[in-house]
């Protein structure tokens, strides 16, 4: 569509009906006036020329536009058609194909629409295009007339019959017309004898009498439709716009999340991914896109981005069109602590591990006592199949990581610290930064607010300088019985229940809860049997969270042999830390441990021979199986030599049980 396609946009209209002293398309919806909006919707097309027709003293306060378009001036108002031929004056020659529009009625067409009718258009052969839409109400708009389905007339309420005026077909006022038919054809459209004013609307008249082919583009989604010709419509625009939210890298565990819970909130939501297919996704009606693309950006009052986007990528395409449009770009961090908990009660759980559990646990333990909780969980909940759930009370629980210091957006009425153990070394370089770092969490706490807190992570207390919170230590309650595996789950729960202590919740109801509690996927999560074997799958990263989740199933399945699959995820927490890996591995109590290359996830290294480094460190029953797909081919050998596997690691290595499957 380069090169040969221009486009005009029509804004020499007073907008009366406006009743404002600013012109209707210098009003903002977001950041961006109207006029804006349009040129940006137009260069979505990738239109070689545009030029905008407008009135002298419009044409005044068109400076953030200027450098993108030729302002053309319609000195009286005389109409579109008038105003089209004022414009297609000032169209480069080489120009084949004009699209014209009007400078107020593109707030919610989508890029997508622009383009697929121009394209149809020239496909069509035809002297011009236009969109139409059958809406169920459709006073005030001119009715598209057709004699044996085709288009041979557009006719204004005013002068329609009231056989006319029941046509639920209306002219939506977006062309495409063949530049020489247009310019051919504009000096044949005759003015009103009661305005006199030209109307663009007669060309498709004087087409259908010239038996010149015309094609229409019926709009599929009439939400797209919504000219801007009122205060009303001004307004509604700004809601509607304001509300709607883009965000990327939304197949996350944290970003899906939010994303469920904004929609449940009544944001309008879309997303893009790499991978947009994602568990967490599933069944969710969501607009998803795959991919990044600077075209994503229409009709979005908020970008939202995970804070990966921003510290790896921060010249991506979408970051800078929403420069370019004005748009807000947050974190789906700071978007869930400023606008999903604004008002709430918040409960946020933090810790280098435990948390899902943890915030699963309180969140359950919430809804079976009648709280009707809204919570954000970093991993699927068993029981309910998703990460999510949107409530209708105060109460708002959430998982609070620490990395890049993304537990610094939210101000809870109670933080829950489940330990403090140093990790994510690419981040936090030694345990000092990881306790400065909670020192600040913790001063994020609301005046009168709880500190729920470990008896291991009292160190942390010494650094504070706060006496309007309490303080709690995290109980040992008599008489919990979980039917997750793990003992260390045991201060999981010991933590949701003086969470649930604080709130005034049963002991009693709570204990129920958590004895029901079915866990988390991938954690310990049962995956299946293949040919005698069962298959589990944990998210374990660090040395001591691998150690307790590994002997846990050694210890429940004392008489069988168990193969241990480790992908270790990232360089710098391997290297960080090898010899707590290497000492942890030698304690697991499993037959045969297996580790795969290093899952590098935006790190750059060797990771053949760190894992190979590890599996010698730990000694013989340790051994370097390469990547998941070659230890899938030497398992699938050996499968009758263990009873169970289970597969551990953050990065690639839950495809284990599929790929053995397969």
């Amino acid at each position: 569509m380069k090169n040969k396609l221009a486009a005009i946009i029509l804004a020499a209209g007073e907008g009366k009906r406006m009743k404002s002293k600013i012109p209707k398309v210098l009003h903002t919806i977001g950041n961006l006036s109207i006029i804006e909006h349009s040129v940006v919707k137009v260069q979505s097309v990738n239109p070689a020329h545009i030029v905008v027709v407008a009135s002298p003293q419009v044409a005044n306060r068109f400076k953030k536009i200027e450098e993108k378009v030729d302002i053309a001036i319609q000195k009286r108002p005389l109409g579109t058609a008038d105003a089209t031929l004022i414009g297609i004056g000032k169209v480069r020659k080489d120009i084949e194909t004009v699209l014209v529009v009007y400078g107020a009625d593109l707030a919610y067409i989508t890029p997508s629409t622009l383009n697929r009718v121009v394209k149809r258009h020239m496909k069509s052969n035809s002297v011009q295009t236009l969109i139409t839409a059958k809406v169920a109400k459709p006073e005030g708009f001119g009715r598209v007339l057709r004699k044996e389905s085709k288009i041979v007339d557009i006719i204004e309420e005013k002068d329609a019959s009231t056989s006319q005026r029941k046509i639920k077909e209306i002219n939506v006022g977006i062309y495409v017309f063949n530049k020489v038919w247009l310019k051919n054809s504009l000096p044949k459209v005759k003015p009103s004898i009661v305005t006199g004013e030209s109307y663009l609307v007669d060309l498709v008249k004087i087409a259908a009498r010239a038996h010149q082919k015309i094609e229409t583009y019926e709009l599929q989604d009439t939400k797209e439709w919504l000219p801007i010709d009122s205060q009303k419509d001004l307004r509604l625009a700004q809601n509607r716009i304001g509300n709607n939210i883009h965000i990327m890298g939304i197949a996350g565990s944290g970003a899906s999340a939010v994303a469920q819970i904004a929609k449940g909130n009544g944001y309008e939501v879309s997303g893009c991914d790499i991978n947009p297919r994602s568990s967490y996704l599933k069944d969710s009606k969501l607009e998803i896109k795959r991919g990044h693309k600077s075209s994503h950006i229409h009709n979005v009052g908020m970008l939202i981005v995970s804070p990966a986007v921003l510290k790896y990528d921060p010249k991506n395409g979408e970051l800078k069109e929403a420069k370019k449009q004005k748009i807000p770009v947050v974190t789906w961090q700071e978007f869930q602590a400023r606008f999903l908990q604004k008002d709430k009660y918040v409960i946020s759980i933090a810790g280098a591990y435990g948390k899902s559990t943890t915030t699963a646990m309180v969140s359950q333990v919430l809804i079976d006592s009648g709280l009707d909780p809204t919570c954000e969980i970093g991993a699927t909940v068993i029981d309910w199949h998703k990460n999510y759930r949107v409530g209708k009370s105060e109460f708002y629980v959430n998982e609070a990581d620490e990395y890049n210091d993304n537990f610094l957006n939210y101000q809870p009425d109670i933080a829950v610290i489940l330990n403090l153990a140093w990790d994510h070394p690419d981040y936090f370089k030694s345990e000092k930064d990881i306790l400065a770092s909670y020192k600040k969490f913790i001063h994020k706490i609301k005046k009168g607010g709880t500190l729920v807190i470990s008896s291991k992570s009292l160190k942390v207390l010494k650094l504070l300088n706060r006496n309007d919170i309490k303080i709690v230590i995290i109980k040992d309650f008599p008489g919990v019985k979980l039917s997750i595996i793990g003992d260390f789950r045991k201060e999981n729960a010991n933590a949701a229940l003086t969470a649930a202590q604080i709130l005034g919740v049963s002991l009693d109801r709570a204990k129920k809860s958590l004895a029901t509690f079915k866990g988390l996927a991938r954690r310990l999560e049962y995956k299946g049997e293949i040919n005698g074997t069962k298959i589990f799958d944990d998210y374990a990263v660090q040395p001591y969270t691998i150690k307790a989740t590994a002997n846990a199933l050694c210890d429940k399945f004392k008489s069988q042999k168990v193969a241990l699959v480790i992908e270790p995820h990232t360089f710098s927490r391997l290297q960080s830390f090898f010899n707590q890996f290497t000492k942890n591995l030698k304690e697991i109590n499993a037959e045969r441990i297996f580790i795969t290359d290093v899952y590098a996830a935006r790190e750059h290294g060797n990771s053949h021979q760190l894992a190979k480094n590890l599996a010698q460190k730990v000694g013989s029953k340790a051994k370097y199986s390469g990547s998941i797909e070659d230890t899938v081919v030497y398992l699938k050998k050996h499968l009758g030599d263990f009873d169970i596997i289970l597969s551990i690691g953050a990065g690639d290595i839950y495809k284990l049980y599929e790929l053995l499957r397969s």
